[in-house]
């Protein structure tokens, strides 16, 4: 018994550790923090559907193979926002769950998400996705606080905003206090994913005979995966807290690769079948369909919005964006704004600071491929946006060229040995310095409709 307690609180600790690099990847410019969601299976997957990658396709396949073997300990370990849903269900409201398992709810959400995806359309995973929910959670509750003790603002961040942003976290926090792991179970697609691969698992939790069906392990599993009546556990359902384990007298519970009758079966009736390709073809029709819609009705100005380099142009960048907000957590002159009222996808502002000419934190940290993996050098000759100058407002002082990193503004005296500012838009990238530097605000960069590369 004292065994199987430290075990659970080893849990514990080894998912508070993860917890506090996850919120310090969403808060800080530290780049470090942002290699560990290499290992999230839901911006893996939205990358594998961005770009091939023969890196993050074998990632995707050992956490598959891993809850395969062992169960979903991705969902109690490694996924962020499971792991904050564990530490808000401390203070739960409901001590138990009757046992229901939502197949056709989770298979329907799955196939919408993954079948859009695929189509070129990100809105399921900005919506459900664990990862991104969790970057959104963060950054909100982090940034009024930033702001406050700094009062040097990331960005326009208003009480509005605010009350926006932490919807998910009001849901979420809802939930578990009223029905524990519900969005685990029946609502996230990557949850639905990873149930599939552990159903049939190898390692499977068990009941032994020893069980005395007292209900400890039932009134404490935070998922609901354990029918009392029949002592089985529905592994496919089963987040690996471990709580089960911890709470029972009789330690009538343990890994196994018996092979026991599961609690929910996969009905493979024709009606079933019918109902699920109707599904995979709904889904695969409403991200074309999405797709065609953007197209034509991009408004100009977010056509116009100046985007991360990498990002390549409004269109794709916004199929693939999650807004997870981790490329607004590295970016250290902070120009890197989330989606606000006005915009839809991140996007970059330089009305306080510029984007550092020899910084790639961005492209380096996203991790759904929507701003591609791009060299320093590919980075320093992306053009993402073009200067624009008020000649009305211009005094032709210079100092625009003197902070010009690609040398594109210069400062030459004609014939009548007047200075003049002269601007050579074949080697500007757009990032800013001659805008944030101009003292009277003659330079504003504007958006370009596709990125491009210099010479």
């Amino acid at each position: 018994m004292k065994k199987n307690k430290i075990i659970y609180w080893l849990r514990l600790i080894l998912s508070a550790i993860v917890l506090i690099i996850s919120f310090l990847a969403f808060t800080t410019t530290f780049s470090f923090f942002t290699k560990f969601f290499t290992l999230q299976l839901g911006p893996g997957i939205a990358s594998l559907a961005s770009s091939f990658s023969i890196t993050v396709l074998i990632s995707i396949l050992a956490i598959i193979i891993f809850t395969f073997l062992f169960g979903r300990f991705y969902c109690s370990l490694i996924c962020p926002l499971g792991i904050l849903q564990n530490f808000i269900g401390f203070f739960s409201l409901k001590k138990s769950n009757n046992y229901k398992n939502m197949a056709k709810t989770r298979y329907t959400i799955a196939a919408l998400v993954f079948g859009s995806l695929f189509s070129g359309w990100a809105i399921g995973l900005k919506l459900l996705d664990h990862y991104t929910n969790f970057g959104l959670i963060a950054s909100s509750l982090y940034t009024p606080i930033h702001n406050f003790i700094t009062n040097l603002p990331h960005y326009e961040f208003t009480t509005l905003t605010l009350i926006i942003s932490l919807i998910p976290f009001i849901i979420l926090i809802f939930l578990v206090l009223f029905k524990r792991r519900f969005f685990c179970t029946a609502i996230c697609p990557v949850g639905t994913i990873l149930g599939l691969s552990a159903k049939y698992g190898v390692f499977r939790l068990k009941i032994s005979d020893k069980c005395v069906t007292c209900g400890s392990c039932f009134k404490n599993c935070p998922s609901g995966s354990i029918n009392l009546k029949d002592k089985i556990i529905d592994n496919e359902l089963c987040i690996r807290c471990l709580k089960c384990i911890s709470v029972c007298p009789k330690q009538a519970i343990s890994f196994g690769t018996e092979n026991k009758k599961q609690a929910s079966t996969f009905n493979r009736s024709r009606r079933n079948f019918v109902l699920g390709s109707v599904l995979v073809l709904g889904a695969v029709a409403t991200g074309v369909g999405s797709a065609i819609i953007r197209g034509k009705n991009f408004l100009k100005d977010k056509i116009r919005a100046i985007l991360p380099p990498g990002a390549d142009d409004y269109s794709r960048f916004s199929s693939k964006c999650t807004s997870c907000r981790l490329c607004v957590a590295v970016c250290p002159n902070k120009v890197i704004h989330p989606r606000d009222f006005n915009h839809s996808v991140i996007y970059m502002d330089y009305s306080k600071n510029y984007c550092k000419y020899d910084c790639n934190a961005c492209s380096s940290a996203c991790p759904t491929g929507a701003i591609k993996k791009i060299t320093l050098e590919q980075k320093q000759h992306t053009r993402i946006g073009l200067a624009k100058i008020n000649r009305d407002l211009c005094i032709n002082c210079g100092i625009c060229a003197f902070k010009c990193p690609v040398k594109a503004l210069s400062i030459e005296e004609d014939s009548n040995g007047d200075r003049a500012l002269k601007y050579n838009a074949a080697v500007c990238i757009g990032c800013g310095a001659c805008q944030v530097s101009c003292p009277h605000k003659a330079i504003e960069i504007v958006g370009i409709v596709e990125q491009s590369k210099t010479f």
